[in-house]
């Protein structure tokens, strides 16, 4: 009977990452599933909900090769539970397994491994790799702003796009909903399959995110483009996409080019001030008016129900007074990816696109957030 030993704190880890894959509104109940094959004292857990999969990787005594398919949801469950210490896993007649950590025994069904479907195949060597921070960093700073609605599949991405950054090769990731823009760029080595641009579904990008938060801040992640699929390698784990076909908007025609009103502000003072006035928006709108006049910035809010609100800021502007409307959210979600303490701000006039921009010595930000006003 095929059966293998691991510890209860690897088998965790490993599940704790990959069982979120699963069981999302899917009609076909092998992929609520997640994929267990046992062999050369290597555990692999394979989940996918064919959009988004996802392999890991764990060391495991092997004593007995084999393969089996069990409901993830539950067998997290049960594991997260266990004592400490060392679980055994054997395969049973009918797909079932049979789990026994200490005292405590567990029969579970399962439904036949042969069925499950099996992740796109990829060639180790075509893989470039960047450092995982990097990485961490640009999908931190761009994946807040993208749709959350799959039906709006060409918005609801992430683009990667390869990119020249100040005369060197460099990676873009852009993100948009139709009412907010976050770009970043950063320099690193080419990846391959990315020069027009792939667009990554948002879902998954955030898998990617919750792995990267695991592994060790120095480790490289590798990255391979073909025509259909992502793949990230970082360390045990590997991560594979979907790409979303269809256009992405033309971004570089969203940033404005003539914002002429350039404001600097303190960063946290702006968020303190910002999250208070919010608190007396309309709860439907969140909208809030900024006035801007010489040095100094007015920030007002009014709910139907509750009243009104009004607080002023010192800024650094000599331009002449200006007043637009915000969504609150946006401009909040937009400060907290910004790493400086001041932020430059810049509009045209209370129609058009307001650029935010973290304040830097070295010349042309490499990260812009863009929010359109709103009439309020």
């Amino acid at each position: 009977m095929s059966f293998f030993e691991i510890q209860k704190s690897d088998l965790l880890k490993g599940l704790s990452l990959i069982q979120g894959i699963t069981g999302r509104r899917t009609t076909l109940p092998i992929l609520s599933h997640i994929f267990m094959e046992w062999k050369e004292n290597t555990l692999f857990l394979i989940a996918t909900d064919l959009e988004t999969g996802m392999r890991e990787k764990i060391k495991a005594e092997v004593h007995e090769e084999g393969k089996a398919s069990v409901s993830a949801k539950k067998l997290y469950e049960i594991v997260r539970e266990l004592p400490e210490g060392r679980i055994q896993i054997r395969k049973k007649e009918n797909h079932w397994i049979n789990l026994t950590c200490e005292k405590s025994i567990f029969n579970l069904v399962g439904l036949d491994p042969e069925e499950f479907p099996s992740l796109p195949s990829f060639q180790e060597k075509l893989f470039s790799f960047i450092p995982g921070q990097t990485l961490k960093e640009m999908i931190d700073k761009t994946v807040f702003a993208a749709s959350s609605e799959e039906s709006r599949y060409h918005i609801h991405g992430i683009l990667f796009i390869q990119q020249k950054i100040y005369g060197r090769e460099g990676l873009r990731l852009v993100a948009t909903d139709g009412h907010r823009l976050s770009l970043i760029d950063r320099e690193c080595s080419p990846i391959k399959g990315i020069e027009k641009g792939v667009l990554l579904p948002k879902k998954g990008v955030l898998e990617i995110k919750k792995v990267l938060g695991e592994i060790e801040e120095d480790k490289e992640v590798g990255i391979y483009f073909n025509q259909t699929h992502g793949f990230f390698q970082m360390g045990s784990s590997i991560v594979v996409l979907r790409l979303i076909e269809g256009e992405y908007p033309d971004y570089e025609q969203v940033i404005p080019k003539d914002n002429d009103k350039i404001i600097k502000i303190e960063k946290e003072g702006f968020y303190g001030c910002l999250r208070r006035i919010a608190t007396m928006a309309s709860e439907r709108l969140e909208g809030i008016k900024l006035s801007f006049q010489r040095n100094l910035l007015e920030l007002t809010s009014f709910h139907p129900d509750f009243g009104d609100a009004k607080e002023e800021l010192d800024v650094l502007y000599e331009g002449p007074p200006l007043e637009v409307g915000f969504n609150a959210r946006y401009l909040l979600e937009a400060l907290q990816v910004m790493d400086t303490p001041f932020i430059m701000m810049e509009l045209k006039d209370e129609g058009s696109p307001c650029t935010l921009r973290p304040e830097t010595s070295r010349g042309p930000s490499d990260q812009l957030c863009i929010v359109m006003p709103m009439r309020i």
